[in-house]
């Protein structure tokens, strides 16, 4: 094999644990790789050929051929395209082509190549490779070949796309994030000065009561920043999963907020041992458990058949998957209407009058990372009931 023709110099690492996920499910392992070896050789020599093939297809569309007329991008883009193609075949999907890939799809998106030609070049591709093997395969090995060949297309465009996904939504984040920490400064430095206005003034003064307002808003926007910039971290990383006990980690959530929270603290937790081991994220368990603890406590209320006010914290098995279960809080208080659940999921949907908007919001992404659910179910007269789903360690 060639060596590459550039270096795809970007400080982003391709995320190797999560490209090894699609190959597994796609089932290219070794063995399945291995019935492409006696052909391989044959089918690289036509890189060359590949190459020619999408430039020859690529120049005639007006979008595409402004870049291929540059005058260093055709021999760039075709030693790109057959080294592509070289590594392919030469050593299958290992992480050298995985790194290769996802980072090429990186440099797709700084350039702002419009995806769906991305996605119409591996297309182009899978037509071409189904081509060639069925030129340089025998007749009883071509359908197992055929069919390993259309999977390594598969993960190909599987990479493009999370490669796209990744430096799209990144960008986005990255703006999100760098203006919630502009705003955080100021905020805590009118916060501080309006603290020192009270203390410097009568406490039956007339403008007493325009500073708490002041000093009100400026703690429900400190904690809106606070709770976007979790919001944004939730999608810097992958979720680490690793067999957690709840009641450990509820304990943890539970001190957390109690700290934090002013006021009464009916909170009660009733964990099942039999049913308290998850298979998630430590860290997105604990934010989960943290924002559904301090979303109850902003909205708990007497229910309004009469008791009193309480949040309640259950475990139990997952009725729907047997291989889960679930953590169900419980807050008493009037339960929202049918047609607000689905807007309760919404960042800046806001119930409570000091709420920010993204506790839920923040908890089902939680929830997701890891493979779990977060659904709401008002409970009539009663209050709600907020249900996390998640996987049980592996049973050995």
């Amino acid at each position: 094999m060639e060596g590459k023709p550039i270096d795809i110099k970007t400080p982003a690492e391709a995320p190797l644990t999560r490209l090894s996920f699609f190959r597994e499910k796609l089932g290219l392992d070794n063995g399945a790789i291995d019935v492409l070896a006696p052909f391989a050789q044959k089918i690289i020599e036509h890189k060359h050929d590949f190459a020619d093939y999408l430039y020859e297809y690529f120049i005639q569309i007006p979008e595409t051929k402004s870049i291929l007329s540059h005058d260093t991008w055709p021999k760039v883009i075709k030693n790109n395209w057959s080294t592509t193609f070289d590594m392919l075949f030469s050593n299958g999907p290992d992480e050298e082509l995985m790194d290769y890939l996802w980072k090429s799809g990186v440099i797709h998106v700084r350039l702002n190549i419009d995806q769906r030609y991305i996605n119409l070049a591996y297309s182009l591709m899978r037509i071409f490779c189904r081509q060639v093997v069925r030129e340089e395969v025998d007749g009883k090995e071509f359908d197992d070949a055929q069919a390993v060949t259309d999977k390594l297309v598969d993960l190909c465009v599987l990479i493009a796309t999370d490669a796209y996904l990744d430096s799209t939504t990144k960008c986005d984040r990255e703006v999100v994030r760098g203006i919630a920490h502009q705003l955080r400064n100021p905020l805590m430095v009118i916060g501080g000065y309006t603290r020192k206005l009270q203390k410097a003034i009568e406490p039956e003064s007339p403008d007493m009561d325009a500073l708490r307002a002041i000093l009100d808003e400026s703690k429900r926007l400190e904690k809106l920043v606070a709770d976007v910039s979790e919001y944004m971290d939730m999608y810097r990383e992958d979720a680490r999963r690793e067999s957690l006990d709840l009641k450990v980690l509820m304990d943890e959530a539970v001190e957390y907020v109690r700290a934090k929270h002013t006021g009464d603290f009916p909170v009660h937790v009733d964990i099942d041992p039999s049913r308290c081991m998850a298979y998630a994220d430590r860290r997105d368990v604990f934010t989960a458990f943290k924002h559904l603890l301090l979303d109850g406590l902003e909205n708990i209320a007497a229910p309004p058949d009469g008791g009193e006010a309480a949040i309640t914290v259950t475990t139990q098995p997952d009725p729907r998957d047997e291989r889960y279960m679930e953590v169900v809080f419980f807050n008493t208080g009037e339960p929202p209407r049918p047609e607000e659940l689905d807007f309760l999921f919404t960042p800046f949907h806001v119930r409570a009058p000091m709420g920010a908007g993204f506790g839920l919001p923040i908890a089902r992404l939680a929830a997701n990372k890891n493979l779990g659910r977060l659904s709401l179910t008002p409970v009539a007269d009663k209050g709600l009931e907020c249900t996390l789903s998640l996987p049980e360690p592996p049973r050995s």
